[in-house]
């Protein structure tokens, strides 16, 4: 098949691009360079310098006449959502409508978005929640992500577009940036890796839903194969505290966790995120792979061998 990803420099987007690129696709992976890094991109995959915004995206897109695509180029920064609402939804809503517009006109069957549990859910108070958990985003940038969720409704009834919206936990693993709104895994690893402890806001009794960057990947596989549609949960179900986490990563680095900070909570976090994957596991025959345990000791020794990464 014809792939683009867009973001495919990115974290997440590049782990995609290698596992479609291993299946025998041919695939294009369009990135700003924003946050991705060349580096990242699989040397099989033909790589495309270009924002969403560029004017030349649909002249670029009609020459790929991609078959499919998976979105995942976005503004991940809660904070600047917050700042900056405007913005936000210019990066996440409206470039992610001109790109779904410019692939209609160019023969896309498919398009694959990379959507948030955490962040569409809110606090998870009665266990992991699924996909008929109530919405109640709390940020811009789950309202963003939201919002794209029911536009695709919207194209499959109306322009018959297939799509899926796969609603993510909080993914970690090789690759990801320690910079910005990091996740914590890298934040922490970043700090292990430089001989520093790990701080941590607040009491670090809050919880998050871990899921290995390579194990999203596979699930795309199994959804472009299956051709499935609707939105999908795609974590663990399991919580893991943000302390467990630090102490964890002090085992894999060495240090003692004794020597783990605590700094100021930060108001307004949420204190719960779990998804239930039960979903995907019935109707995709998807289950995460990795355990947490090598998924963390496989990411600290990418921050190992990759010292200039910040």
């Amino acid at each position: 098949m014809r792939i683009l990803v867009t973001g495919g420099a990115g974290f997440i987007g590049s782990h995609f691009v290698d596992r479609f690129i291993a299946e025998g696709n041919q695939v294009w992976a369009l990135d700003n360079l924003r946050s991705g890094s060349r580096t990242n991109v699989n040397p099989k995959a033909k790589f495309i310098l270009m924002d969403l915004k560029d004017a030349a995206l649909e002249s670029e897109v009609a020459q790929i006449r991609p078959e499919a695509v998976f979105h995942l180029a976005a503004q991940i920064d809660v904070r600047v959502s917050c700042s900056d609402p405007i913005f936000d939804a210019t990066e996440n809503i409206i470039a992610t409508l001109r790109l779904i517009e410019v692939g209609l006109k160019n023969e896309m069957r498919f398009f694959g978005f990379a959507s948030s549990g955490g962040a569409i859910y809110g606090e998870a108070s009665n266990g992991p929640q699924s996909e008929i958990h109530l919405e109640v985003p709390m940020n811009p940038y789950g309202v963003a992500k939201l919002a794209i969720d029911k536009y695709l409704h919207s194209y499959s009834v109306q322009r018959s577009l297939k799509s899926v919206s796969l609603r993510f936990s909080n993914v970690y693993g090789p690759r990801q940036g320690a910079k910005g709104e990091a996740g914590v895994v890298a934040v922490f690893a970043k700090l292990l890796r430089d001989g520093k402890p790990p701080r941590i806001n607040g009491d670090g009794l809050q919880t998050r839903d871990f899921v290995y960057a390579p194990d999203l990947a596979e699930a795309a596989s199994m959804v472009l194969k299956q051709r499935a549609t609707g939105v999908f949960n795609l974590g663990t179900g399991i919580e893991t505290t943000i302390l467990d986490l630090a102490k964890n990563l002090c085992s894999i680095a060495d240090m003692d966790d004794s020597l783990i900070q605590h700094g100021s909570a930060i108001q307004g976090e949420q204190r719960r995120s779990v998804l239930d994957p039960s979903k995907a596991a019935r109707e995709l025959v998807w289950n995460p792979r990795t355990s947490f345990a090598h998924g963390l000791k496989t990411t600290y020794d990418w921050f190992v061998a990759n010292r200039s990464v910040e």
